[in-house]
């Protein structure tokens, strides 16, 4: 395994004691608990922060800049970051993901950029992608170590991968040409299709297709048949239904997991839609006991 002792001094003994962290030959995976506060941190590797919740403010290559709760945070080698204080921050709910720079470059070159890698924005958002990948990595660390190099690297490759995919979004097409509005609403709806966990919003989608809000909001409906907002809704709830019936995680995992605000508000808005509640949902959905 590579040794990552030189990002680990750089956080206090007392945070990365309560830190979860796993090493691979390329990339690390932290989850802390809390934030390293009032301390500058150059980073010496690509680092990517997962925010599962509002951050605390943060002060970057002399901006400032308040991330929100599903931003992926895209920091590359050398940049500066510095977290500001926050009482009403105790715990952090957020991961961690540094990769080196020989490998992420040789990973983007391998993707037919010939430019350097650079990301269009400090801030863009995490696709449950990149979530089911790091959870891959996670698991395979955790049980089987560095006995596989292959299926180590084959994990790496693909986080790499989806971290470049959801950090730096293609353009959606070349300057100057004029698509008609169906393939602006499918490219629309492939961008909410993928990132419909995080926090988006109908100016997130237009940025990232480049067209105005306002023209988004108003041909989205002739040709979906129903509201970005609503379209997220809809791509929200077809997973929560599904983990409801699937699997038996708690509902504030399902709420999280689907982008839910909490689960309350999963509560809330599921049973508008489906009539009942989550829990009801759950039971009356329950695969049948075999006799």
């Amino acid at each position: 395994m590579r040794d990552f002792d030189y990002f680990v001094k750089k956080i206090p003994p007392s945070i990365y004691g309560r830190t979860r962290s796993i090493l691979s030959k390329h990339m690390a995976v932290f989850l802390p608990d809390s934030y390293v506060v009032e301390k500058t941190l150059e980073v010496e590797e690509y680092h990517f922060v997962i925010c599962f919740e509002t951050p605390p403010l943060a002060t970057i290559n002399g901006g400032s800049y308040q991330f929100k709760k599903g931003s992926l945070i895209c920091l590359a080698p050398g940049d500066r970051i510095f977290v500001h204080a926050d009482a009403s921050k105790t715990t952090a709910q957020y991961m961690s993901i540094c990769v080196l720079p020989g490998f992420m470059d040789r990973v983007y070159g391998e993707q037919g950029d010939p430019e350097p890698l650079q990301f269009s924005s400090l801030e863009s958002k995490f696709s449950n992608f990149l979530l089911e990948a790091v959870d891959a990595l996670i698991h395979e660390v955790s049980h089987h170590g560095d006995a596989s190099p292959l299926m180590l690297t084959s994990l790496e490759n693909r986080i790499a991968i989806q971290l470049i995919r959801d950090g730096k979004p293609a353009a959606s097409w070349s300057e100057g040409a004029n698509p008609c509005i169906e393939a602006i609403v499918q490219k629309a709806c492939r961008y909410i299709e993928t990132y419909y966990t995080s926090n988006i919003t109908v100016k997130d989608i237009s940025d990232a297709i480049y067209v105005s809000p306002s023209y988004l909001q108003k041909i989205f409906p002739k040709i979906a048949g129903r509201t970005p907002h609503q379209y997220i809704m809809e791509c929200r709830h077809r997973k929560a239904r599904g983990m409801l019936v699937k699997t038996r995680v708690s509902m504030e995992e399902v709420a999280r997991q689907c982008g839910f605000v909490n689960s309350s508000h999963f509560s809330t808005t599921f049973k508008q839609v489906e009539g009942i509640s989550p829990l009801a949902y759950r039971k009356a959905n329950a695969p049948s006991e075999p006799s």
